[in-house]
């Protein structure tokens, strides 16, 4: 019964970005293409964001450049991509088995969850060294509070891969889903926060400057953007769907 329940909310889900690939009038198609459009252009404001700020951390040199380049990687890189891993419009593995979807998910948020981790170490360590109070900004305090979300998110998020443990407390594997995606979009939301807030940092107001601090804005909000209407336009059909049974 299990397997049979897993299955069926495999091909539900499926089905839904199927559906939402293969627009059926001119009009769908043309929304489609713009998706796809702005979903690559997050894919690049991924690469572009976190290439830079490791460009300008210079990793290495201190321990606090370890602070940034880590961060940028873990929340702005890699918990983008295993989140765009599912979208519809600009996956990029779009042709992909949802299996293989969620094994490289898995991946990527593991990877991220671990170079997020070392990066909270290395500011932590760097504070004591310095003799520096911890958490006195907003930066440092969505900071600790995304850190902690994030791996009590991932840490629940086990269940989906065993579904006979949510079998026992009566929970419907697409509950589970659905909950696990509002709020994962939740935690990526707070990534965000911090990752803006990071650009009123010391750090980057004496080292990015201008037209380059623009960029670095723009980019975690567009990612932000696209990230919220890749799983509102997955999961809320879903959700009402079930709700009307």
């Amino acid at each position: 019964m299990v397997a049979s329940d897993h299955e069926k909310t495999e091909k539900l889900l499926d089905s839904r970005e199927n559906l939402m690939r293969n627009s059926p009038s001119k009009s769908e198609k043309v929304l489609a293409g713009l998706r796809t459009i702005c979903g690559m252009v997050a894919h690049l404001a991924a690469v572009a964001f976190t290439g830079y700020i490791i460009y300008v951390s210079s990793p290495g040199s201190s321990l606090f450049s370890w602070h940034p380049t880590l961060m940028s990687l873990a929340f702005s890189f890699l918990m983008v991509e295993a989140i765009l891993v599912f979208s519809p419009d600009s996956s990029l593995i779009a042709k992909a088995s949802r299996k293989t979807k969620v094994r490289i998910h898995w991946l990527l948020q593991i990877s991220a969850i671990a170079c997020g981790s070392l990066g909270f170490t290395a500011i932590v360590i760097n504070k004591i060294q310095s003799g520096k109070e911890h958490f006195k900004s907003w930066h440092g305090t969505f900071g600790l509070i995304t850190m902690i979300y994030s791996i009590v998110q991932a840490s629940f998020g086990v269940l989906l891969l065993y579904p006979q443990v949510a079998k026992r407390w009566n929970w419907k594997l697409i509950q589970l889903k659905v909950y696990h995606a509002t709020f994962g979009l939740l935690g990526f939301t707070l990534a965000c926060i911090t990752i803006v807030l990071s650009l009123y940092s010391n750090f980057v107001v004496a080292n990015i400057k201008d037209l380059a601090w623009g960029f670095c804005f723009f980019c975690p909000m567009w990612c932000g953007f696209i990230v919220m209407n890749q799983v509102t336009n997955t999961y809320l059909p879903i959700t009402r769907r079930s709700a009307a049974l």
